[in-house]
């Protein structure tokens, strides 16, 4: 087992750049405590100002934490969120980063996580690597995703694409921990076709059968393979947890298919389709879910250009 302090030091100094007197907040959940604690104690090796808020497990990733976590992100310069429920793509962490803080979230992690594959990758080139697929993706008007026999196109016209390299060092930036994606907001009602989901499933974990969605005008129409009634579940409820509402390319070599989302949709080759929010990275769609799905080996394209293809990042 990793010496978890001794890990948490290297992601406040090498990720998130923090320096003695900042302040920091960790904020976690009951089931995530031990990563939480180590990431306090490692602060306070550093010389940070730092204290952690602690919350029973939100119910699903994209739910709001209490108004009181929310102001304590918002007065923090560091903030480090190892939840169970990933806190993303939710106004708490937009306001956390509107207000200055660098927030990294951590959502699903684990132990074992938190001391050996994608969090030990050589960022340098995962930066590089990110950086090469978020220019092709804000210059694309057009995505195709092509999966286990399936076709998925998606419209990107006007759209960003946005790095999540790992590197969360200037004032308002945020990311994932571990990290390794570049991603966009497709347009909504755009997408059409279907994707064949092979990897790890938001509310499923890993699959070992294939999952098909099919897509019309942008929302699920239909749900094919044995994991398919979990993933009506945790779709179910608010209509908008049915729309597409993310692209997103994995760019880091260190990371492996675990059956933790976190993980799994930064794995060097891969690529993930996520449905719910999405307004806090260029869409429009709101609502408290998003639920990613990993694809392995797709075909991707960036209005007809192969930009990864057999596992590979062939830009």
């Amino acid at each position: 087992m990793a010496d978890l302090r001794a890990v948490a030091r290297r992601v406040l100094e090498d990720n998130m750049g923090a320096e003695a007197g900042e302040s920091l907040l960790v904020v976690t959940d009951t089931d995530k405590r031990a990563i939480g604690r180590a990431l306090f104690e490692a602060g306070d090796d550093l010389g940070l100002d730092a204290g952690v808020v602690e919350t029973r497990p939100m119910e699903r990733s994209g739910m709001e934490p209490p108004e009181y976590v929310s102001a304590a992100m918002q007065a923090a310069d560091v903030v480090v969120c190892p939840t169970s429920a990933s806190l993303t793509h939710t106004r708490a962490r937009e306001d956390a980063t509107e207000a200055g803080a660098r927030v990294a979230t951590m959502p699903g992690i684990t132990e074992r996580m938190f001391g050996e594959g994608a969090i030990t990758a050589d960022y340098a080139e995962v930066e590089r690597l990110t950086a090469a697929l978020t220019e092709r993706l804000t210059a694309a008007d057009e995505a195709r995703i092509e999966s286990g026999g399936e076709t998925l196109t998606l419209s990107l016209s006007g759209r960003d694409g946005i790095p999540s390299d790992g590197l969360v060092t200037e004032s308002g930036d945020s990311g994932n921990l571990p990290s390794g994606e570049s991603y966009v907001a497709p347009v909504e009602d755009t997408a059409e076709g279907a994707i064949a989901f092979d990897g790890g499933l938001v509310g499923v974990g890993e699959l070992d059968e294939p999952l098909v969605v099919r897509i019309e005008s942008g929302t699920i129409a239909s749900v094919e393979g044995p994991s398919a009634d979990e993933f009506r579940e945790a779709t179910a409820g608010d209509e908008c947890a049915r729309r597409v509402a993310e692209l997103g390319l994995g760019t880091n070599p260190a990371a492996e298919i675990i059956g933790t989302v976190l993980e799994d949709e930064k794995v060097y080759g891969t690529c993930h389709v996520a449905f719910g929010d999405n307004h806090g990275f260029g869409g429009t769609i709101e609502c408290d879910s998003h639920l990613d799905g990993i694809v392995l080996e797709p075909e991707v394209y960036l209005d007809d250009e192969l930009v990864v293809s057999g596992g590979e990042v062939v830009v």
